[in-house]
């Protein structure tokens, strides 16, 4: 009665939360699929976008004009000046900040591209955290289940005096701890659905997601050269590096035009109360004698050097980089396959230890330690397969390499 009671409790308690509830099954394509551009996480990079391409917009405009009036008063006689200024930006330099600014945005968006792409690498890595706990959470409740089916049957033995009653409680013991790590793979699930909905447009069914996972041979692994080759030629960063190196060399160009008048051109009238009309013309233009904008050519020159040493570690970096995740990968790999091959033996070593303990020849001990093993290598085997996935997903995202 007590062991029946004890065996509700833990069922309420590691019921998942989603029972009841219609499953929504995605394949990791339908799960990118679903990254919404209504997602925060794409909106603000499109906004950041957007923002950068309004102000290049704003870079080509010329200055208003400037309407002036003057009253002048003496000897009874009033005059007025009415006169328009308009500035005329005749050196280029306009010309140099549309480009600059232009360059700026094409900058924000290459690295808008990069982290969509680093987005795009966290949901196939939340995808396969899902999987992984999907796969763990399985293997548990299959142990906890053979478990109890084997502290019932020894129930049922010691209830006609054919088992020892210690070979009963100690099977119940480790069916009870069974099932609360079951229960604990069960929590660990319900984060990663968590984690891989969140990047969804309506997160609120995250308890329903359920990934599944399609068959399929791992794509053989490209040599390093040509992953470094495609990283280089591929890698968004790199080119918002270069863009503002770009932009900076432009602003270089245009602080050194800056040096020049530029001129502004003043027309109007000219009336008074004795009947006199006449006509106003002047050219102004101020003189570079204070400020020849040297220190805006030294802070443009200090960016372009900036951004170029930038893109200089990048690049040494991300060689390194692939480098050490293509050998993860490669290890992994080779780690997941040398485990599933032992996955015979593990099965022959429950199955003898099932026979013996039958004929008296081993120890409830010896049995249950044979299944625990079990157990383990089943729930290794699901973690050697995910970090197999994940560092595979890391390499494509760090090389541009579709590795599957």
């Amino acid at each position: 009665m007590r062991t029946s009671i004890v065996r509700a409790a833990l069922a309420v308690l590691i019921l998942p939360a989603s029972a009841g509830a219609q499953s929504l099954s995605l394949t990791e394509a339908e799960a990118l699929a679903r990254l919404s551009p209504a997602s925060p996480y794409v909106r603000a990079q499109r906004a950041a976008v957007d923002a950068a391409r309004a102000e290049a917009a704003a870079a080509g405009r010329w200055p208003n004009p400037r309407a002036t009036v003057n009253r002048e008063a003496a000897a009874g006689v009033t005059e007025y000046i009415t006169t328009v200024t308009q500035p005329l930006p005749v050196t280029g330099r306009l010309g140099l900040d549309v480009a600059a600014a232009a360059a700026r945005a094409d900058a924000v968006s290459s690295r808008s591209d990069e982290l969509l792409r680093r987005i795009r690498a966290h949901l196939r890595l939340a995808f396969a955290a899902l999987v992984e706990a999907q796969a763990r959470e399985r293997e548990l409740e299959a142990a906890a289940a053979r478990l109890r089916e084997l502290a019932d049957v020894l129930a049922r033995r010691e209830a006609a005096g054919d088992a020892a009653g210690f070979d009963w409680l100690r099977a119940e013991r480790e069916a009870l701890d069974a099932e609360a790590d079951r229960a604990a793979a069960a929590v660990a699930r319900a984060h990663a659905q968590g984690d891989l909905a969140a990047f969804f447009e309506n997160p609120g069914r995250a308890l329903d997601v359920v990934a599944v996972v399609e068959p399929r041979v791992p794509t053989p692994l490209p040599p390093l050269d040509m992953l470094v080759e495609r990283a280089l030629s591929t890698r968004d960063e790199l080119r918002a590096l270069e863009h503002e190196a770009d932009s900076a060399r432009l602003d270089e160009r245009s602080a050194e035009r800056r040096r020049y008048p530029e001129p502004e051109i003043v027309a109007g009238t000219k009336t008074s109360t004795a009947g006199d009309i006449g006509g106003v013309l002047a050219v102004h233009a101020s003189i570079p004698l204070f400020d020849r904008f040297g220190p805006a050519r030294a802070a443009a020159r200090a960016r372009a050097a900036r951004a170029e040493a930038d893109s200089e570690v990048f690049r040494a970096a991300l060689v390194a980089e692939i480098a050490a995740l293509r050998a993860t990968v490669v290890e992994r790999r080779a780690a997941s396959d040398r485990y599933r091959a032992s996955e015979a033996s593990t099965a022959e070593l429950e199955r003898i230890a099932q026979i013996s303990y039958d004929a008296g020849e081993r120890s409830i001990l010896e049995l249950l330690d044979a299944y625990r093993t079990g157990a383990a290598a089943r729930v290794r085997q699901a973690e050697l397969d995910g970090a197999a996935r994940q560092a595979g997903i890391e390499l494509a995202f760090a090389s541009g390499w579709e590795i599957e």
